[in-house]
């Protein structure tokens, strides 16, 4: 019996999807990736995997058609079972301007994440990816770390070609990773989000 690959304790009886299968509107892309996760694990997961799905798909729903078909198809439904989610996200938005596609300005609304969320998304998700990759969890005396982007760090574009990179789909997402072999407690993520949204994670030792 696999170990679970999110918490590295209980058995992993169950699979579970990371990135989370709710941000993918249907056909979900083929190559979407599960690994052994316990049931506490798994099931604790579907109210934020809900809520990193409302707040992407707002972001993005003015990018593709895909970002669009997840916003009308899964997150109006969302929002028409969870009423008090919809007032607070009215109740926070703004009008923000941003520049499109075409690289013209326009003005869109903009919401605020549940940061709570996001963080422990991006968490799960870089675990169980380092799980997929390296075949074991990530180290019991490693920390991990995730961190907001607006874009594509210099530093990380410098060093691009050292970075192993895998796309969903027509890039829905996409990540890049890279586990360093002398010290497998040091790794780095990247990840792009329909072309809206950007996160990065770390794992490093907690002691040097």
């Amino acid at each position: 019996m696999p170990i679970c690959a999110i918490c590295g304790e209980r058995k992993g009886t169950t699979r579970d999807h990371v990135p989370p299968k709710a941000i993918f509107p249907k056909p979900r892309p083929d190559n979407l990736i599960t690994v052994p996760a316990c049931p506490e694990c798994n099931n604790g997961a579907s109210d934020n995997d809900d809520l990193f799905k409302v707040f992407l798909s707002m972001q993005a729903a003015g990018n593709n058609e895909i970002a669009r078909r997840l916003f009308q198809e899964k997150t109006v439904r969302t929002l028409e079972r969870n009423q008090s989610l919809l007032a607070a996200i009215q109740r926070e938005a703004t009008e923000v301007e941003v520049v499109n596609n075409q690289g013209h300005l326009e003005t869109r609304t903009g919401v605020l994440w549940n940061s709570e969320a996001h963080d422990a998304v991006i968490k799960r998700t870089i675990r169980g990816l380092y799980f997929h990759h390296s075949g074991s969890s990530v180290p019991y005396d490693a920390k991990l770390s995730v961190q907001w982007l607006h874009g594509v760090p210099e530093e990380i574009l410098r060093n691009i070609d050292l970075f192993n990179e895998v796309v969903f789909g027509d890039n829905q997402v996409t990540y890049k990773y890279i586990i360093y072999e002398n010290d497998p407690r040091h790794s780095l993520w990247l990840f792009d989000f329909y072309g809206a949204h950007w996160a990065s994670g770390h794992t490093s030792p907690i002691h040097p």
